[in-house]
């Protein structure tokens, strides 16, 4: 994390993928034969590697489990099947309510905007979980 409590991920190069975008369709409830991109699609690139990682480290130092809370996704232009992106993330935390906040701009291999992205995931205490299981 900088100073100023936000961790900036090098840019990463993504796809949507055809077989990829085509089963979270059909995971997320969209009708057999669905020909594109669920405008929540975005949601499967933070288990990329990179991503996940960052998510995994910031969970441990706070001794916490990552519950999703929200998701918001804002599109200039539609994703393409197929296509390849330049996805930017950044991370920070939040005290209260404890949270990360993951945010992400979308852009094309020419620079030129797709989308933004939140995803709020709530920190609940490691601790917190344990007593509750006790109790």
């Amino acid at each position: 994390m900088t100073a100023e409590g936000a961790l900036e991920l090098p840019s990463l190069r993504v796809r949507v993928d055809a077989a990829r975008a085509a089963e979270f369709a059909r995971e997320t409830g969209f009708e057999a034969g669905f020909d594109g991109a669920p405008s929540c699609y975005p949601a499967v690139w933070l288990t990329t590697p990179a991503i996940h990682g960052a998510i995994a480290r910031i969970c441990a130092q706070a001794d916490s489990v990552p519950v999703h809370e929200s998701q918001h996704f804002a599109y200039e232009t539609p994703l393409r099947v197929g296509e390849d992106y330049d996805l930017s993330v950044s991370m920070r935390r939040e005290e209260k309510p404890p949270r990360l906040v993951v945010e992400a701009l979308l852009a094309t291999l020419k620079g030129a905007p797709v989308g933004r992205f939140e995803t709020l995931l709530r920190l609940v205490p490691r601790a917190a979980l344990r007593r509750d299981a006790v109790a």
